[in-house]
Formats: C-alpha cells, sequence, structure tokens
C-alpha cells in the first residue's frame, strides 16, 4: 500500500504486506501510474526503488548545478561522494549532459572571464585550477585564448600597485616581493616583469619631480 508522509509532503512511504518497504518521490508514482492507498507487488517495488535511487541522484545534481555553474568531473566527484554508483553516475551526467545543465567548454569559458576579470588571477593560475575541474588541455587552451591580453595587464597592475604600495624597503627588495606575489596569483613572467618595471619607473619618476 501507498501513503504519503507526513513531514515530507512530496515523498510516499510503501508498505508490501503490511509491513514498511521503502520510500519513493512523488515523481515516481506518476511515472508509473500509481495512486494513494493502491497496492503494490514486489516486481513494481524493484523497480520503484531504481526509479527513485535515479531520480535522487538526478535532483541532488540539478541542485548542485544551480548555485554556480560547475563541470562534469565537479559533479561527478559530488554523486561520488555521496555514495551513488559509477553507473548511475553516468546516467545522471548524461541526462544533464542532454539538458544542456552541463557544458565543460562553456563552464571553461566563464570560469575563466571571473578569475581574470574580477578576482584579478594570472592565466597560470586559471589553467591549474581548470586542470583541476577535469577539464582537458583542449579546454582549457580554447578558454585561455579568448582572454583580453590588455584585461588581464590591467589587473595585475591594479594588484600589483597595490603590494607595491604595502611593500617597504629598498628598490630591489620591493621588486623582488612584487614579483614573488604577481606570480604567486599566476601571471606569467612576462606580465610580471612588465608590471614591475612600470612601478620601479613610476617611483622613480616620483622622485625626479
Amino acid at each position: 500500500m501507498i501513503e504519503k508522509q507526513k513531514r515530507n509532503k512530496r515523498r510516499y512511504n510503501v508498505h508490501v504486506d503490511g509491513e514498511y518497504s521503502c520510500s519513493v518521490h512523488e515523481d515516481v508514482l506518476i511515472k508509473y501510474r500509481l495512486l494513494k492507498g493502491e497496492q503494490v507487488d514486489a516486481k513494481w517495488l524493484e523497480e520503484a526503488i531504481r526509479e527513485d535511487e535515479r531520480h535522487d541522484a538526478y535532483l541532488r545534481a540539478v541542485r548542485f548545478v544551480a548555485v554556480r555553474p560547475r563541470s562534469q568531473h565537479e559533479v561527478r566527484r559530488k554523486l561520488k561522494e555521496i555514495g551513488y554508483e559509477d553507473e548511475l553516475i553516468e546516467l545522471t551526467i548524461n541526462r544533464l549532459l542532454d539538458q544542456k545543465y552541463l557544458d565543460d567548454a562553456e563552464f571553461a569559458k566563464i570560469w575563466t572571464e571571473q578569475r581574470i576579470q574580477y578576482q584579478r588571477k594570472g592565466r597560470n593560475a586559471v589553467r591549474y585550477e581548470l586542470a583541476q575541474k577535469g577539464l582537458s588541455k583542449d579546454e582549457i587552451s580554447k578558454a585561455l585564448s579568448s582572454v583580453d591580453e590588455n584585461e588581464e595587464l590591467e589587473g595585475a597592475m591594479v594588484v600589483g600597485r597595490k603590494k607595491w604600495k604595502a611593500t617597504s624597503g629598498e628598490t630591489m627588495d620591493r621588486k623582488r616581493k612584487t614579483a614573488s606575489f604577481l606570480l604567486r596569483r599566476g601571471y606569467t613572467s612576462s606580465v610580471t616583469s612588465q608590471v614591475v618595471r612600470t612601478l620601479s619607473n613610476e617611483d622613480f619618476d616620483i622622485l625626479d619631480e
């Protein structure tokens, strides 16, 4: 017999031979066209349990990607942590791909833009982060190829200037510390050298005034 749960209105308890067996989401009941109070057999119960697990994995994945864009690797890892089997995880991933909830190329593009423009990170940092999120080398290269070099340099100048002003000591010491700071933020040696040279020249210009 099927009866609605009191605490979770979207889940239903399933009883077989008068004993509680499991609970399923209402979407599973709708799919199988079963009504509250209806009797169920063992064959239906076995299929309903599998379908409920598929449905649960899907809902968890959708909620996960709703927070922010995710890569396939992130969703796969999340579902694995919850405890789902590999076969069900891949089934869920494919469903999300079909429904356009997942798109690694678009994810890489969005992630790169946000990190370069708003987080003031360099392309080396972005490359590492995308690799950690399971993106392929081709996907990473394509995303980084769209980076505006002037925009990246501008971001490096903003954070570099803050570091330069906050650093005391001789010019060479300030150069070394600022360069190390920029390299740690993922900027290339070329961008780092250009920023440090500009900041150093600005200081000399001020002294000459």
